[in-house]
């Protein structure tokens, strides 16, 4: 299989210190003419249509106007360059073959051979477009397709912002994949995090169960998931160790080593015939990681020197400068919180986060502290890491919540609970509620957050935080204390990834459209050009053909809220959510009228049912108003000559509508029933 591809762009300046490539001789003197194969960069992304027509689903993407690339002066390779030694990239280029990114000494630093090149409409064997993830945090699915095979990459659930009233969470959309099941050679999992995983037993039924890949942990994760649903029976589940390279179709999979804020997270290699696609997942650089090893900074080097076609990466922390902090820090926070309570500890933190556990674990046998575990999701995790291995954990240290434990010192518990996020049912909001079974706060005690309020969870951990300190408790969070750090990389972060696989198209992923467009900056700042950085939103497609140019379609896949509520789902999201807002803000009235069969004609008054709409002195009045009104409506048009219910329906709301604007400046949802006697 051939995993070389087109050339990255020039990095300006030498490689970040300590990984620069050694230097040996000179390489070989280019074919005199070679040119760097990259399409004009004026005919850039941007001139694309961002909506488009919508594509149907499993229809191939239409083919755009050629178009005549404007003039530009070309740069060649030839000439003496920098005497050799000097730190720089050299791109091979070889007319008759695939393109080698090698390390060479004899280009400028800065300069970017280009040349105007028209894409192949011809031939298409590559696309990738995202199903979610691109415009929010959370509900995570890429595609890529090799010559009709499809590949997902994570399917990951979002967790509803503050006006999605009663919704558990959202998961991807896969209706594009409709029809085209038989072709999904696999799903590819990078972490076990739920926005990536948690959409697993919702969507694999409908995918008709394809393979599933991943590394032990992350397998582990999506077993328990698909437990859940009695799922695991009809599930192809395949655990995949690092640097291992799985044939699947015609592409070879590669699971890299990366750091993240749970174990086993990886970055994904997709060696497909027309170039290497490298999705990062979530990560950062942890250079003193607790309790495993650091990212395979070797292997994404070697992967890069054999040239990779585009790189998707994530973008959570893109405009956030410098590096994201290391676990080491916390942990010594956590030590010094340990050993200094006087009173009973409870700590909250992401029921993850494995490695923060082993951290707490450790700090409370040193100072004797016994753990009681509160939350479904803490116990089943803890579970499963120390069934395999990746928490270490003295027999008898840790129990669940139990009464016993008010038989022990206080200085001798710690309670290890659910809730950072501000969750309702979760332990730790029941604990400032006064409403847990088990735990109560006493004066004395130390309630440690250690974690970040997700984006939209700000004003529930708030009120977390205040119920907590009305019972007497002292709160510590991180806005005073280093009790958290991200599992996502800042700038100096992404720099490093893009310095070491020097992908020759950067596609932010993973995060809101403004940490994206941070993302595209920071390429732009080492030598990429516009049209090799590509902003894409959910259901956007890029396609690449056999020269590795690239473009977005000009047909844009459908992408709909999938919302999950209770145990059933709906893809007309949008519309739940609209009708539960109405709801919330105006209120409901039920109009039932009893017709005769036949004529439909009234038998009597229709029944009025109202909630959160009047009440008090008004409604006797209001009530009669709206009967009058209802009938009225009903009878003129039926007068009229119409006798279909949908008709009949639609003169009733409107005419109530009306009346509702014009007495109480309201407009609730109105839902006349109909009964044939």
């Amino acid at each position: 299989m051939n995993d070389t591809t087109q050339p990255a762009p020039q990095a300006q300046g030498a490689l970040p210190v300590g990984l620069e490539r050694s230097r040996g001789a000179e390489g070989p003197e280019p074919r005199r003419g070679t040119e760097d194969p990259v399409a004009d960069p004026e005919r850039s992304r941007g001139e694309q249509s961002r909506g488009g027509a919508p594509q149907a689903q499993g229809a191939p993407s239409p083919a755009p106007s050629r178009q005549k690339p404007r003039g530009r002066h070309n740069r060649r390779f030839g000439g003496r360059g920098p005497r050799p030694g000097n730190n720089h990239l050299r791109m091979d280029i070889r007319p008759d073959g695939p393109a080698r990114t090698n390390v060479r000494s004899d280009v400028q630093p800065g300069t970017q051979p280009q040349q105007a090149q028209r894409f192949d409409n011809r031939q298409v064997p590559l696309r990738v477009y995202p199903l979610g993830g691109f415009e929010q945090v959370g509900r995570n699915c890429f595609v890529i397709e090799v010559d009709g095979d499809i590949y997902l990459i994570d399917l990951g659930l979002q967790f509803p912002d503050e006006d999605m009233l009663g919704i558990d969470y959202l998961i991807p959309d896969i209706s594009p994949l409709r029809g085209r099941e038989n072709r999904i050679k696999g799903v590819l999992f990078t972490h076990g995090h739920l926005d990536h995983i948690g959409a697993v037993q919702h969507l694999l039924p409908a995918l008709h169960y394809p393979p599933l890949y991943g590394t032990r942990l992350t397998m582990a994760f999506v077993k328990k998931r698909l437990d859940e649903e009695k799922m695991t029976s009809k599930a192809r589940m395949n655990v995949v160790k690092f640097r291992e390279k799985i044939r699947l179709g015609k592409v070879e999979v590669e699971f890299l080593r990366v750091t993240h804020s749970i174990p086993d997270a990886a970055a994904i290699a997709v060696h497909t015939p027309y170039g290497t696609i490298v999705h990062t997942g979530d990560f950062k650089f942890d250079l003193t990681p607790m309790n495993e090893p650091p990212a395979d900074f070797p292997r994404l080097a070697e992967i890069g020197d054999k040239g990779v076609l585009a790189i998707i990466a994530d973008s959570t922390n893109a405009n956030k400068p410098g590096n994201a902090k290391s676990e080491r820090e916390i942990s010594e926070t956590l030590h010094g919180i340990i050993r200094d309570a006087k009173g009973r500890l409870i700590i909250s933190t992401f029921s993850s986060l494995i490695n923060r556990m082993q951290q707490i674990i450790e700090h409370a046998r040193k100072y004797n502290r016994k753990i009681f575990i509160s939350g479904r999701s803490m116990e089943t995790n803890l579970e499963i890491a120390e069934q395999l291995g990746y928490l270490r954990v003295p027999r008898g240290l840790i129990r669940k919540v139990n009464p016993a434990m008010d038989r022990l010192p206080d200085r001798e518990v710690l309670i290890l609970t659910t809730g950072s996020q501000g969750e309702e049912m979760a332990g730790l909001a029941r604990i400032g509620l006064g409403t847990h079974r088990h735990i109560s706060v006493k004066k004395g005690d130390t309630v440690v957050l250690s974690s970040n309020p997700i984006i939209g969870n700000e004003r529930a951990v708030a009120k977390v935080v205040n119920n907590l300190h009305m019972q007497g408790a002292m709160v510590k969070t991180t806005q005073e204390l280093a009790l958290h750090t991200t599992g996502h990389g800042y700038a100096n972060d992404l720099l490093l990834m893009h310095r070491l696989v020097r992908a020759r198209h950067v596609i932010p992923e993973h995060g809101e459209p403004h940490m994206r467009a941070a993302h595209a900056d920071l390429a732009r700042q080492i030598g990429y050009p516009e049209n090799q950085i590509h902003q894409i939103a959910n259901g956007e497609i890029i396609e690449f053909d056999a020269k590795g140019d690239a473009r977005k379609s000009k047909s844009k896949l459908a992408f709909r809220d999938v919302i999950i509520d209770g145990r059933g789902s709906a893809g007309e999201g949008q519309r739940v959510l609209d009708d539960r807002k109405v709801m919330s803000e105006n209120g409901v009235i039920i109009i039932l009228f009893r017709v005769y069969n036949e004529s439909k004609r009234l038998v009597g008054d229709p029944d009025i049912v109202s909630r959160g709409l009047i009440y008090g002195s008004e409604q006797q009045e209001i009530t009669r108003d709206l009967v009058q009104a209802s009938r009225k409506a009903y009878e003129d048009e039926l007068n009229r000559g119409e006798k279909d219910r949908k008709a009949l329906k639609r003169a009733v709301t409107g005419s109530l509508y009306r009346y509702f604007d014009r007495k109480l400046d309201r407009e609730p949802m109105v839902i006349p029933l109909m009964v044939e006697v």
